[in-house]
């Protein structure tokens, strides 16, 4: 029976001493697919250009072999041995060429020496031209040494697999990115569009691979402030045609429903992902002590978590600071885990002017989810969500996930998903908010432990995220004045959530932690008697 697959080209970059690699190479590739193509629906196809080119006299040799095979290719193998192969006009050899052009487009590239070399019957010129381009490469990426035919044939097969696994991944997110983007154009006619750069290159937030590339790019640039700065104010005005777009309007003039209020915010979701994307790489890889990219991202937020009243209450009004508030999830969630935490810093001090109080307020109250999504409206985001304590947490929490961070393991990315809110709910008490918003980790025990662990840290302070964190507060004293009022308003609050309740034992921790006893659940907790 046919089988439809995705072909992935593999290109085998190498001057012409590897003959014996060069075959082991198709030989694990056609093993890969023996093993996987039927289940995985991906073919692995060995390509080279002595055995894969066309005649061709359009221009100089390497330039027929570099537009027919390697602009094709989704992955390059580059293999040595004793010779680096013919210059070219453009670089030391055509191998090289090869190799040079493929990781310019982004492609994966796997580079193996051969190690140690016997020095009988060698061109000595090539190999030390070998020597001087594995010491140049080595300075620009990861390459990787093979003693023997054996180790090659285990290592290569590894690696491979590896390689199609991600390229698999990006595949899977480029068509989920080329969906929403076909939903949000669909919907308002308002298409993802790649931005131009000052060098005349292009970055791209269509997919979170591209995303990070981009970013990454922007950071050894020169412009890349600028540039970024261009592309913020690209993605705020596409997002801000969304709010505006007669689509949205007509679901605005309608009663907010089961059926209206998903279908708002999967437009939203759509037209902000890109952003997210964005936003999720600038969190994870940019500079936390610049105060350019501070700015960028604060600003990035800001500007899609302010709101306009007009007249009286309208709950469109409040609905459309959901980008503002996707964001705010994103950026946190990626800086925290990264241990970056001054971007929460910049984001959590941040005000806006609040129209319903004339006045500016802390950008955490102005996207408290509960005003997002205000009143009932958060238990229609999503069918079933009547009966829900968090449904915006509940709601945003798979999102994220499937968005950001589809491969990770369940639990783990749930402890970072659960102390984010947290955090955010304890700084809004730092704030002076008496009714701050509490998220999903009040009812999910299994979160709690990380939880623990990231409070004692802070109370020592202790470790990466520990320091951080206990910098986000002000340091020791401010943290424990917090805690206090957190406690005070947990308490307070539990009558208000049935079976769950907020954790209301923060300064217990704090003090238990600061005589060296470390807790990870609540039950041992209660052994210890509560401070009055």
């Amino acid at each position: 029976m046919p089988v439809e697959a995705k072909v992935y080209r593999i290109l085998i970059a190498s001057p012409r001493d590897v003959e014996e690699e060069e075959k082991i190479i198709r030989e694990q590739s056609y093993k890969w697919n023996a093993a996987n193509t039927m289940g995985m629906k991906k073919i692995l196809m060995p390509i080279r250009w002595n055995t894969d080119a066309t005649p061709s006299l359009e221009g100089r040799g390497q330039s027929v072999i570099n537009s027919q095979l390697v602009d094709s290719c989704d992955l390059l193998i580059g293999i040595f041995r004793t010779r680096l192969g013919t210059p070219t006009p453009e670089a030391d050899s055509g191998t090289v060429e090869e190799i040079e052009r493929a990781n310019n487009q982004g492609k994966p590239c796997l580079v193996y020496f051969h190690d140690p070399v016997t020095e009988v019957g060698i061109d000595k010129e090539q190999y030390q031209k070998l020597q001087i381009y594995k010491k140049e490469l080595q300075t620009k990426g990861l390459t990787d040494n093979y003693n023997s035919l054996d180790e090659f044939r285990d290592k290569v097969y590894g690696h491979i697999s590896s390689v199609v696994h991600k390229l698999s991944q990006e595949d899977k997110e480029r068509r989920a990115a080329e969906q929403e983007a076909k939903l949000t154009e669909q919907a308002i006619g308002l298409p993802v569009q790649t931005i131009p750069t000052t060098f005349n290159t292009e970055i791209s937030f269509k997919t979170l691979s591209e995303a990070q590339t981009s970013v990454k790019t922007l950071l050894d640039s020169r412009f890349g402030v600028q540039d970024m700065e261009d592309a913020k104010e690209q993605e705020i005005a596409r997002i801000q045609s969304v709010l505006t777009s007669p689509e949205l309007a007509e679901l605005f003039s309608r009663q907010p429903s089961v059926e209206t209020i998903p279908a708002i915010a999967q437009i939203l979701e759509a037209a902000t992902t890109p952003s997210m994307y964005a936003l999720a790489a600038i969190g994870r890889y940019a500079d936390e002590t610049s105060p350019e990219w501070l700015d960028i991202v604060g600003d990035w937020i800001e500007r899609l978590s302010t709101r306009k009243i007009e007249g009286y209450y309208k709950w469109p009004i409040y609905i459309k600071t959901y980008p503002g508030l996707l964001l705010l999830y994103t950026l946190g969630i990626s800086a925290l885990r990264a241990g970056k935490i001054n971007f929460l810093k910049e984001v959590t001090s941040r005000q806006v002017y609040s129209d319903e109080y004339n006045s500016d307020t802390f950008l955490l109250n102005a996207i408290d989810p509960r005003y997002v999504f205000y009143r009932n409206i958060s238990q229609m985001i999503e069918p079933g969500f009547e009966r829900r304590f968090s449904p915006v947490s509940d709601h945003l929490d798979p999102l994220l996930k499937s968005k950001l961070y589809a491969q990770e393991e369940e639990a783990r990315y749930m402890d970072w998903f659960d102390f984010f809110e947290f955090l955010l709910s304890f700084k809004a008490v730092q704030q002076s908010k008496e009714n701050p918003y509490f998220g999903s980790f009040t009812w999910r025990w299994e979160t709690k432990r990380f939880i623990f662990k990231m409070i004692q840290d802070a109370a020592i302070p202790q470790g990466r995220y520990g320091t951080g964190i206990s910098d986000l507060f002000g340091g020791d004293e401010q943290l424990q004045e917090t805690a206090v009022r957190y406690d005070e308003i947990a308490t307070r609050s539990q009558t208000d959530f049935g079976r769950v309740a907020p954790p209301n034992y923060i300064v217990p921790l704090i003090q238990l932690a600061k005589k060296g006893i470390r807790i990870s659940s609540y039950n041992e907790l209660a052994k210890y008697p509560q401070p009055n």
